[in-house]
Protein backbone atom coordinates (compact mmCIF):
# COMPACT_ATOMS: atom_id res chain seq x y z
CA UNK A 1 0.00 0.00 0.00
CA UNK A 2 0.96 3.68 -0.77
CA UNK A 3 1.62 5.65 2.03
CA UNK A 4 2.51 9.56 2.42
CA UNK A 5 0.37 12.71 1.80
CA UNK A 6 -2.25 13.06 -0.66
CA UNK A 7 -2.45 15.57 -3.50
CA UNK A 8 -5.25 16.02 -5.79
CA UNK A 9 -4.41 17.55 -9.07
CA UNK A 10 -6.15 18.05 -12.42
CA UNK A 11 -6.44 14.51 -14.06
CA UNK A 12 -3.44 14.60 -17.30
CA UNK A 13 -3.04 12.59 -20.47
CA UNK A 14 -0.04 10.89 -19.04
CA UNK A 15 -2.85 9.35 -15.98
CA UNK A 16 -4.46 7.58 -18.22
CA UNK A 17 -3.33 3.77 -17.94
CA UNK A 18 -4.07 4.51 -13.63
CA UNK A 19 -7.40 5.97 -14.23
CA UNK A 20 -8.58 3.16 -16.93
CA UNK A 21 -6.81 0.45 -13.89
CA UNK A 22 -9.27 2.42 -11.55
CA UNK A 23 -12.14 2.21 -13.94
CA UNK A 24 -11.97 -1.42 -14.05
CA UNK A 25 -12.10 -1.66 -10.44
CA UNK A 26 -15.85 -0.08 -10.92
CA UNK A 27 -16.62 -2.90 -13.95
CA UNK A 28 -15.99 -0.54 -16.74
CA UNK A 29 -13.71 -1.88 -18.53
CA UNK A 30 -11.21 0.25 -20.23
CA UNK A 31 -8.05 0.05 -22.08
CA UNK A 32 -5.71 3.34 -21.69
CA UNK A 33 -6.03 4.57 -25.22
CA UNK A 34 -9.81 4.40 -24.76
CA UNK A 35 -9.34 6.51 -21.50
CA UNK A 36 -7.08 9.22 -22.86
CA UNK A 37 -8.85 10.14 -25.87
CA UNK A 38 -11.60 10.69 -23.99
CA UNK A 39 -9.53 12.69 -21.33
CA UNK A 40 -7.98 14.76 -24.31
CA UNK A 41 -11.76 15.48 -25.04
CA UNK A 42 -13.08 16.85 -22.37
CA UNK A 43 -13.73 20.38 -22.78
CA UNK A 44 -12.52 22.51 -19.35
CA UNK A 45 -13.85 25.75 -21.18
CA UNK A 46 -17.70 24.64 -20.91
CA UNK A 47 -16.95 23.19 -17.31
CA UNK A 48 -15.64 19.35 -18.01
CA UNK A 49 -12.73 18.57 -15.37
CA UNK A 50 -10.94 15.12 -14.28
CA UNK A 51 -9.28 15.00 -11.11
CA UNK A 52 -6.30 12.45 -9.56
CA UNK A 53 -5.73 11.48 -5.74
CA UNK A 54 -2.36 10.71 -5.47
CA UNK A 55 0.82 9.42 -3.15
CA UNK A 56 3.52 10.34 -5.05
CA UNK A 57 3.55 9.16 -8.28
CA UNK A 58 1.19 6.61 -7.75
CA UNK A 59 -2.31 7.38 -8.50
CA UNK A 60 -5.06 6.08 -6.13
CA UNK A 61 -8.44 7.73 -7.03
CA UNK A 62 -10.09 9.56 -9.97
CA UNK A 63 -13.44 12.13 -10.23
CA UNK A 64 -15.01 13.32 -13.26
CA UNK A 65 -17.26 16.10 -12.88
CA UNK A 66 -19.43 18.17 -15.55
CA UNK A 67 -20.91 21.70 -14.99
CA UNK A 68 -24.44 21.40 -16.53
CA UNK A 69 -26.19 24.72 -17.17
CA UNK A 70 -29.61 25.26 -16.51
CA UNK A 71 -32.34 26.58 -18.79
CA UNK A 72 -35.15 26.73 -16.32
CA UNK A 73 -32.87 29.18 -14.75
CA UNK A 74 -29.91 30.77 -14.21
CA UNK A 75 -26.85 28.99 -13.29
CA UNK A 76 -25.72 25.34 -13.31
CA UNK A 77 -25.23 21.96 -11.61
CA UNK A 78 -21.94 20.36 -11.18
CA UNK A 79 -22.33 16.21 -11.44
CA UNK A 80 -19.56 13.68 -10.48
CA UNK A 81 -20.32 10.80 -13.36
CA UNK A 82 -17.34 9.01 -12.19
CA UNK A 83 -15.51 8.45 -8.56
CA UNK A 84 -13.18 5.55 -7.68
CA UNK A 85 -10.24 5.13 -4.98
CA UNK A 86 -8.54 2.02 -5.58
CA UNK A 87 -9.30 -1.04 -3.37
CA UNK A 88 -6.15 -1.09 -1.31
CA UNK A 89 -6.23 2.55 -0.55
CA UNK A 90 -9.81 3.07 0.74
CA UNK A 91 -10.86 4.38 4.02
CA UNK A 92 -7.60 6.67 4.37
CA UNK A 93 -8.98 10.05 3.18
CA UNK A 94 -8.69 9.81 -0.05
CA UNK A 95 -11.93 9.76 -1.59
CA UNK A 96 -12.71 12.69 1.40
CA UNK A 97 -10.13 14.64 -0.52
CA UNK A 98 -11.17 14.06 -4.16
CA UNK A 99 -14.70 15.26 -3.12
CA UNK A 100 -13.57 18.29 -1.51
CA UNK A 101 -12.05 18.91 -5.00
CA UNK A 102 -15.02 18.29 -7.14
CA UNK A 103 -17.34 20.18 -4.47
CA UNK A 104 -14.67 23.69 -4.49
CA UNK A 105 -14.59 23.42 -8.18
CA UNK A 106 -18.26 23.71 -8.53
CA UNK A 107 -18.58 26.26 -5.56
CA UNK A 108 -15.67 28.18 -7.81
CA UNK A 109 -17.96 27.69 -11.21
CA UNK A 110 -21.32 28.95 -9.05
CA UNK A 111 -23.05 25.95 -9.38
CA UNK A 112 -26.16 25.67 -7.47
CA UNK A 113 -25.72 22.28 -6.56
CA UNK A 114 -23.37 19.30 -6.35
CA UNK A 115 -24.78 15.97 -7.62
CA UNK A 116 -23.28 12.23 -7.95
CA UNK A 117 -24.80 9.65 -10.10
CA UNK A 118 -23.69 5.83 -8.60
CA UNK A 119 -25.58 2.65 -9.28
CA UNK A 120 -27.76 1.12 -6.98
CA UNK A 121 -25.97 -1.62 -5.84
CA UNK A 122 -22.96 0.81 -4.64
CA UNK A 123 -24.56 0.79 -1.10
CA UNK A 124 -20.90 1.47 0.26
CA UNK A 125 -20.45 4.97 -2.03
CA UNK A 126 -24.11 6.32 -1.27
CA UNK A 127 -23.21 6.21 2.32
CA UNK A 128 -19.90 7.46 1.72
CA UNK A 129 -22.00 10.89 -0.38
CA UNK A 130 -24.45 10.95 2.50
CA UNK A 131 -21.46 11.22 5.15
CA UNK A 132 -20.64 14.24 2.73
CA UNK A 133 -23.95 15.88 2.98
CA UNK A 134 -25.57 14.55 0.06
CA UNK A 135 -29.15 14.03 0.02
CA UNK A 136 -31.05 11.12 -1.92
CA UNK A 137 -33.25 13.83 -4.32
CA UNK A 138 -35.30 13.18 -7.03
CA UNK A 139 -34.72 9.87 -9.48
CA UNK A 140 -32.92 9.51 -12.31
CA UNK A 141 -34.21 7.75 -15.19
CA UNK A 142 -32.33 6.52 -18.27
CA UNK A 143 -32.89 4.83 -21.74
CA UNK A 144 -30.06 3.65 -23.82
CA UNK A 145 -29.46 4.95 -27.14
CA UNK A 146 -27.00 2.81 -28.41
CA UNK A 147 -26.90 -0.90 -28.88
CA UNK A 148 -23.88 -1.70 -26.61
CA UNK A 149 -24.67 -3.86 -23.50
CA UNK A 150 -22.44 -2.03 -20.96
CA UNK A 151 -23.22 -1.44 -17.32
CA UNK A 152 -24.74 1.42 -16.17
Amino acid sequence: MTTGPIEVRAATLDDAAAIAELLRQLGYPNTRDEVRGRLGAMDTDAGDRAFVACAGEAVLGFAAVHLIPMIHHDGCVARITAFVVTESARGRGIGTALFAACEAYGAARAAERLEVTSGDQRTGAHAFYIRRGCAREGQRLTKRLDDRRRRL
